[in-house]
């Protein structure tokens, strides 16, 4: 997998590269609006830039953060649970490196694993033992939890597709969680964006005490240049990881901290279902002409995986070997916020011809 991603990041920085259609990049009509002064005010002019901008002192964002959470899931949270970090990427670090110092060697983990986290653990010498060969949206998920306490991994939403961990499963892993005493860490990067406009991540449920959820407001805001993110941790483990987060990565910029504020007001006062109505449009939009001939139903998210009319190689795109997917054959992940590559899609499908004879 890891090797796979390496050949798609060499071919997609070449100039006249294919286009890149499962593209981590996109855009949307929201972004000045959701920063709001941000927009277009200098960061020195909205704080002091001559100091440190340390997000973990910063009491107040951490407690806007804890109340936004309590607001969407229902579930009591409060700043003793929150650690604020400048991306995702930065926490991932944080959690492996505790892991390797705290001894843990091996993990177990619900398929698939982000790419970033199988890079780490490959590098610190951690063993992901697989608890399932399928995928938890799947009819026939085959989820076989360990007896032993130990450490399970898994995403909500399965990213690539968009695809929301059922509840059922989350109900199993509670009372196996309950059972054994183990850790459950979530990567949630892309929590907060449903499409049927329900509030609560269903990991919510699971024990605050012995749970790491992972958010990310720069996606479901989808303004992905500040770099912000967050651990929603247990109380006894928030100043271990909080300290050794920041030895690891030190302070923020003062624009990602005004950023993980502006992000978390916004929340609290509005919401994104605007963003989420584009992404829906988007995909109306596609589906439309035709270019798909299947794709799997979307439930969170800005990402879809589907098959396309014409070969997927035409395109440089992510498909199910990317994902540790067996099965779906020609399927590939689609940014839907990301224009170039939506367009060259409906490109490929020949206009109907006119009664004039004019095409279009």
């Amino acid at each position: 997998m890891l090797e796979w991603h390496e050949r798609i990041e060499a071919e997609r920085q070449q100039p006249g590269a294919r286009v890149f259609v499962s593209d981590y990049n996109g855009g949307h009509p929201f972004v000045e609006e959701y920063l709001g002064e941000l927009a277009d005010t200098a960061p020195h002019r909205l704080a002091d830039v001559t100091r440190y901008s340390g997000l973990d002192e910063d009491t107040t964002l951490r407690s806007k953060i804890a109340a936004m959470h309590e607001r969407y899931d229902g579930v009591r949270y409060t700043m003793q649970n929150v650690i604020p970090g400048g991306g995702s990427s930065s926490l991932l670090g944080t959690f492996t490196t505790w892991l390797a110092l705290t001894g843990r060697r091996r993990v177990h983990y619900a398929p698939p694993v982000y790419y970033k986290l199988a890079y780490l653990f490959q590098r610190m010498g951690i063993e992901p033992v697989p608890v399932a060969r399928r995928h938890a949206f799947e009819p026939d998920f085959d989820l076989r939890l360990p007896g032993e306490r130990t450490v399970l991994v898994l995403t909500d939403p399965v990213w690539y597709a968009g695809r929301r961990v059922p509840s059922a499963v989350w109900e199993t892993i509670a009372a196996w969680q309950q059972a054994t005493g183990s850790l459950v860490f979530v990567d949630g990067t892309f929590q907060y964006m449903p499409w049927d406009g329900e509030q609560g991540e269903a990991s919510a449920r699971l024990l605050v005490q012995q749970t790491l959820r992972m958010i990310c407001p720069t996606k479901y805001l989808s303004i992905h240049g500040y770099r912000c993110a967050h651990l929603l941790a247990p109380q006894h483990l928030r100043e271990e990881l909080a300290e050794l987060h920041l030895n690891l990565h030190g302070d923020v910029a003062v624009s990602d901290r005004l950023f993980a504020h502006r992000a978390a007001d916004l929340m609290l006062c509005k919401g994104n279902g605007a963003l989420v109505q584009h992404v829906r449009d988007s995909h109306a939009a596609l589906s439309a002409t035709g270019a798909l001939i299947a794709q799997m139903p979307i439930e969170a998210g800005f990402f879809l995986f589907a098959r396309t009319r014409v070969p997927h190689q035409w395109f440089l795109a992510l498909d199910a070997k990317f994902f540790e997917l067996d099965g779906y054959r020609g399927y590939i992940r689609i940014n839907l916020l990301n224009t170039p590559g939506v367009e060259a899609l409906m490109a490929t499908v020949t206009p109907p011809e006119r009664p004039d004879g004019i095409s279009g």
